[in-house]
Order: structure tokens, then sequence, then C-alpha cells
């Protein structure tokens, strides 16, 4: 099964001292070069987490087609690098796409990909039982934080469920 990420999810992931959920779930997934150029070269503490998982191969960088891109940013409305990890989807023919942006998952729906997002993952280790509900509920309540930039209603939903 191939999969797909953007840049939030792993950044999300790192950030939580998650990486290992891709690992765990997918065994790797590949981002384009353009989203390892925005994660790695940031002033965050988890760029190193991230040169790591892409040393381990559990992110495995792939190079993609900036005019295709750029197409593909216009025609969506989304980010550049987002538009990136739509053309290596499509050009890989990827089951899964990983966003947390709402446009970026609309749109990668709208084609046929699986959309999972940073909960969803979460949310999958728990129905794995490789995660219990009191840690899923710890990780889901540190998404609050700003910087992470997810509506405290779907975090709400999320550890309802658990």
């Amino acid at each position: 099964m191939l999969v797909v990420s953007d840049s939030d999810v792993v950044i999300h992931l790192a950030k939580l001292g998650k990486l290992i959920l891709i690992k765990e779930q997918y065994g790797s997934v590949f981002i384009p070069d353009f989203v390892e150029n925005e994660i790695t070269n940031g002033q965050f503490d988890e760029v190193i987490d991230i040169r790591e998982a892409i040393n381990d191969q559990i992110l495995k960088v792939s190079q993609t087609r900036s005019e295709k891109a750029i197409s593909l940013s216009k025609k969506y409305r989304i980010h550049q690098g987002e538009a990136h990890v739509k053309e290596l989807a499509e050009r890989l023919k990827a089951e899964i796409f990983l966003s947390n942006e709402r446009r970026v998952r609309k749109a990668a729906k709208e084609e046929g990909f699986v959309v999972v997002g940073t909960i969803g993952l979460v949310l999958r280790s728990v129905a794995d039982n490789r995660m219990t509900k009191e840690e899923a509920e710890s990780l889901l309540n540190m998404l609050r934080a700003d910087e992470f930039r997810i509506h405290p209603h779907i975090i709400d939903l999320a550890v309802d469920s658990l």
C-alpha cells in the first residue's frame, strides 16, 4: 500500500514525538522533495527527528514535477507543497493521502484517495491496540495547542470517540 504525506501531518507527529505511528501503520510514507525542504529547513526543534525519519526510510523522499504541481495548486487553490504531494500521489498511484488541511483533503477525496490526518492516525493506533485510550487522549489534548491549528470541536469529537 503506497502512502503519501504533506508537511502538516509529519510536523504534527514530530511535535507529538510520534513519528513512529507512520512506521507502525504503514511502514513508510512518501513525501515530495519540495516538502522535505519545507520541513527540514525550518528552525523548529523537531527537524532532527524528521531528518532521522528520512534517514531511517520512514519518510521516503521522491522528486516531483514543479510544472504539474503549479497547475494542481491553481486548480484546487492549495499550497504549492500540498500540490507537490498530490502530484506525487497521482504518479505513484498511492492509495492513502495524509493531510489535515480541509481544502487538500477535499481535493484528494475527489480524486479517490483515502485521506487520513493526525487524529486518524492516533485513533487507528488505539483501534489496533498499539496505544491505550489514555495515551491517545493525552496526545489529542496536546493537539489543542495553537501551533497545531486543529479546531477544538474536531478534537472533542475524537476524544469522545475513544
